[in-house]
């Protein structure tokens, strides 16, 4: 009885990424009925577990034994359907909504999700909101939208056990409530899980908890009597840095007026107005699909359609004045994005990642200011990322990439910061150290993106909320706590 009760063993693992033991000598049990969070900070290895779990990465013959049929859901996923590798981001927005009708390589979420007809996955697509997006174009689905197809790609399974990378990462508020409470029906129905989250907002159906740091194992035991650490911040100074800010050179960051967005028969941005002066700070929120994201690439200049529309960007009207490039915006402006997290080269180190931001593109400058590579060095150390300097990015954990990507967009020390859900999959104490410095930039114009309110930085103040074309929200659909 024992031995059928065993679903994961797992004996002495030990995982290397880059030359690096990022997982050292890991032993625990997954049985049937438990429910097992794994926690610890950003960069101590939970993803790797994870992956080693649902036997995607390489392991010591023996160390990981599976006795059920596994589902991961995770932060990026190649398949054959779809390749983050083969894409550039920025083709996202310059296409119909289904461009695999016209034979692109791109699945649509109906082919992602192989679905039939059967009444069971028809509701199980209704409860994630996916039933009118079928059709669409995979590629074009927003941050949180393609969050809800991987975990329903993952169910349709029907798997014995389900492997969840950072629970709710990209969701708004009201999904995450009615996703707690569905995972808590399947795991009364004996589903089994195993889900990397935060030790301090576990839900109520977790049984156990494994906790790590810096690759071992600190904790593993049920979760009624384990203590979360006390993480410090301590006095870690703020970076100095070496490069001179660029000074505000407008009056209007940007200003939208009546900007409509369709595909097709679908409006993604509805009459949309919006004035952001320079040095203003604000939060768009908005929930799952609202078009955050499309409203920020119209600001970037990722988007065709920016062209014909009303958008002013540095007190100039888009595609009507001469002399202002794309270049000319995106030189001004640093930038993070669940999307440009996705598709961001994989072998890359850390730090030609980081002087990317240079270039504002996805290449390493020729030649690199002594004063940039001096604050590279400084924010890196900030965040506790020396260590990751000459490693390759794709050997970063996702939190790791995460900070790696945000010290990118302060490289070059731009007037205008667009943060979309910058902090996705950081620990607690990086998002507090990320907000101390967001706060202590001067004369920074900043637009954050995010569904978790204790994320803001103080020094946000203002606040844009993106409507859904077809309904009003409730803010509490939109922001947790």
């Amino acid at each position: 009885m024992r031995e059928q009760a065993e679903l994961i063993q797992v004996t002495a693992l030990t995982v290397r990424r880059s030359g690096q033991i990022v997982l050292k000598n890991s032993t625990f049990t997954l049985k049937l009925g438990e429910c097992w969070a794994i926690v610890g900070p950003t960069g101590s290895g939970k993803t790797t577990l994870l992956q080693a779990l649902a036997g995607q990465l390489a392991v010591p013959p023996g160390s990981v034994s599976r006795h059920k049929p596994v589902a991961f859901v995770s932060f990026r996923e190649e398949s054959r359907q779809f390749s983050y590798s083969a894409h550039f981001y920025q083709q996202r927005y310059h296409a119909t909504m289904s461009d695999a009708d016209d034979g692109g390589p791109v699945a649509t979420l109906r082919q992602f999700l192989g679905v039939s007809d059967s009444p069971e996955e028809a509701a199980l697509i209704r409860r994630l909101g996916l039933e009118p997006l079928l059709d669409f174009s995979f590629l074009k689905l927003s941050n949180g939208q393609t969050r809800k197809a991987r975990i329903g790609k993952a169910l349709l399974q029907n798997p014995s056990i389900l492997l969840l990378d950072n629970l709710f990462v990209g969701l708004d508020a009201a999904f995450r409530a009615d996703l707690v409470d569905w995972l808590g029906e399947l795991t009364a129905l004996g589903l089994t899980l195993v889900l990397v989250g935060d030790s301090n907002n576990l839900p109520p159906f977790v049984t156990h908890v494994l906790a790590l740091d810096e690759g071992q194992m600190v904790w593993a035991g049920l979760k009624e009597e384990y203590a979360p650490r006390s993480e410090t911040q301590g006095d870690i100074p703020l970076p100095t840095f070496q490069t001179s800010p660029k000074p505000a050179d407008f009056n209007e960051a940007f200003r939208l007026t009546d900007v409509t967005i369709r595909y097709g028969e679908n409006i993604i941005l509805d009459s949309i107005n919006w004035h952001v002066g320079a040095g203003e700070r604000w939060a768009l929120l908005g929930q799952n699909g609202a078009g955050k994201s499309v409203l920020l690439s119209l600001l970037y200049g990722d988007h065709p359609q920016a062209y014909a529309t009303n958008v002013c960007v540095f007190d100039h009207r888009r595609g009507r004045s001469r002399g202002q490039s794309i270049w000319d915006v995106k030189r001004r402006i640093g930038f993070v994005s669940p999307e440009l997290h996705l598709y961001f080269p994989q072998h890359l180190t850390a730090r030609q990642v980081v002087l990317t931001g240079l270039t504002d593109t996805l290449t390493v400058p020729a030649r690199v200011p002594v004063e940039a590579e001096a604050d590279l060095v400084q924010m890196l150390h900030y965040f506790g990322l020396s260590h990751t300097v000459n490693r390759v990015f794709g050997g970063l954990s996702s939190g790791e990439q995460r900070l790696v990507l945000l010290v990118r967009a302060l490289i070059k020390q731009p007037p205008v910061l667009i943060l979309d859900e910058p902090f996705q999959a950081l620990d607690a104490r990086s998002v507090r150290l990320a907000q101390r410095l967001l706060d202590n930039l001067p004369a920074r114009t900043i637009l954050f993106v995010t569904h978790d309110r204790n994320e803001l930085p103080d020094s946000i103040n203002r606040t844009f909320l993106l409507e859904k074309p077809s309904r009003k929200p409730d803010p509490a659909d939109i922001l947790v706590n």
